[in-house]
Parts: C-alpha cells; structure tokens; sequence
C-alpha cells in the first residue's frame, strides 16, 4: 500500500528544486564564458583571417571585386565577417548588379557576381557612356561596347557613373534596347513626331510608337524586315496587328493594297514573326508610298 507524500516532505523537495536553479543558471554562464573567451582567443591568432576572396561572374571587373571584398573584409576573421555588408559593398560598384557572398573556412570568401547587362551609350558632354538596362550608368566607352544602339538623352538626364537614369523618355528608349530580338539590332534610338524609333545599322526605322509590347512589336518588324527587301525606309509597329512599310521603289504585288479588313497577322506573340499561310503580300501587310 501506498501512502501520500505528507505536505511537509513536498515542502523540502521543491526547496531543493529551486536552489538548484541559480547553480544551474552559473554553471550556463561560465560554459558561455570560456565559449566567448575561446572564440577571442581564436580570433587573436589570425587562424581563421580572411586571406583569399574567390570571384565568380564578374569578367573583367573580377579584380575591382576583390579589392572591394578585401578593403571590406581584410584583416577580420571569419568568425566575425559580415557577407551582406560586403555584398552591399559590391554591389555599389558601377558593373555590378548583384553579389552574393558566402564563407568557405578557414580562411575563403566566396563571391558571385550578377553584371549589369550594358545595352545603349549616350552622350554626355564631349564624352559618351554606357547605360544598363536598369537605367544605371556603367562608365565611359570602353572597345566591348562599341555595338550598342545610341540613345537619344540631355546631358542632364545622364548622372555620373553608379547612377541611375530616372528622366522616363530615356528609361522607355533604353527598354526598346534592352529587348532581345535576332537579326534587330539598332544603331540609335530616339523619338520621331509619332513616338519611340529604333534606327537600325541599313539606316531603316522601326517605328513602335509608345512602350507597350516592345517585343511583340519587334516580331512583326523583323518579319516585314526580312521579306521587304533593301530599300525600306520605315516599318511602323505601332499598331503591331497592322504594321505599314515604306520602301523607296514601289513594290507591283503591293503598291495599290487595300487595307485588309481584318488583319492577316494575330497580336498572340506566338503566331508573330511569320506570314499567315496561303496569305499574298497584299492580305498581309499595307504598303505605302510617298
């Protein structure tokens, strides 16, 4: 048989409990002591100093990342680094659109590196610079960007290097030049009376009026482009279901078109960039003549 605990016997025992607690509360805090004066003694020693920056991603600026990093970080252990304040250093520089950074022990950061994609130049002054597709200015001219598309920009709407164009007009030019179309490439990029027009390298506009749908729009263009021929002197994508071509000499086929009553090309950016089959020339696109 069983007897209760008496009252007086629980009394003792959760006495007993409650001075074992602050002894249990020291002995945590002498273990986290000697972890802190351990952690300080091996940072002391160097063991662990960062000592070597790996970079991935960033070409030819690899060098200004590790200067960066090292400027940053040199000198500190591993143990106390901090990877997102030298990612924010990182990607402070002009080039650069992104970093990550990561720590491999004992003693190796690990950087990679997302560039800016460079896609237009504009003038400033008696200079020039290239743009990124995120509106930032990258720096002067350098020979790898020397196929860029120039854009048409006041001296004011360009900032210094690392800056970042805010003016909308060359934010909506430098979007038309950042679409990636093959066998489009522009020389400049401006505005005309009826809005945005690329200019390619032939010397023929590609008119796409505002900012809405630029790669639908280029489709069309580069179709119409590839079956025009020479001599074009403007496709107008502005309406990209209805696209108008000027060529120099007149072509028989089209030359007296109706304009069709419904068009021949769908606005679904799937069925773009081809003529519709069994289509003439006539049904599909309207050509003018000046």
């Amino acid at each position: 048989m069983q007897f209760p605990m008496s009252v007086e016997r629980m009394s003792q025992m959760q006495v007993r409990r409650a001075a074992l607690v602050p002894i249990g509360v020291l002995g945590l805090l002498i273990v986290v002591g000697f972890g802190l004066v351990g952690f300080r003694g091996i940072e002391a020693t160097g063991a662990f100093n960062v000592d070597r920056v790996e970079v991935d991603g960033a070409g030819n600026i690899a060098g200004t990342v590790r200067k960066t990093a090292f400027a940053t970080a040199g000198n500190t252990s591993m143990l106390s680094v901090n990877p997102a304040a030298i990612a924010m250093a990182i990607a402070s520089l002009p080039r650069v659109k992104a970093a990550y950074v990561d720590r491999a022990f004992p003693n190796t950061l690990t950087i990679k590196v997302v560039p800016e994609r460079a896609v237009a130049i504009a003038p400033v002054g008696a200079g020039r610079v290239v743009l990124a597709a995120s509106g930032r200015v990258l720096g002067p001219v350098a020979g790898g960007s020397m196929g860029l598309p120039t854009v048409a920009a006041a001296p004011s709407d360009i900032p210094g290097a690392g800056g970042t164009v805010t003016a909308p007009g060359v934010i909506v030019e430098l979007a038309l030049a950042a679409v990636q179309s093959r066998a489009m490439r522009f020389a400049a990029i401006g505005y005309g009376p009826d809005g945005l027009v690329g200019r390619t390298a032939q010397g023929a506009d590609i008119r796409v009026g505002d900012g809405d749908h630029l790669g639908v729009k280029l489709k069309v263009a580069r179709s119409v482009l590839r079956r025009s021929g020479q001599d074009v002197q403007y496709i107008d994508v502005t309406v990209p279901a209805a696209p108008v071509l000027r060529q120099g000499t007149p072509d028989s086929l089209t030359a007296n078109a109706p304009t069709p009553a419904t068009p021949a090309i769908s606005v679904d950016s799937n069925n773009l960039g081809t003529w519709v089959a069994g289509a003439t020339p006539a049904e599909s696109i309207r050509t003018v003549f000046g």
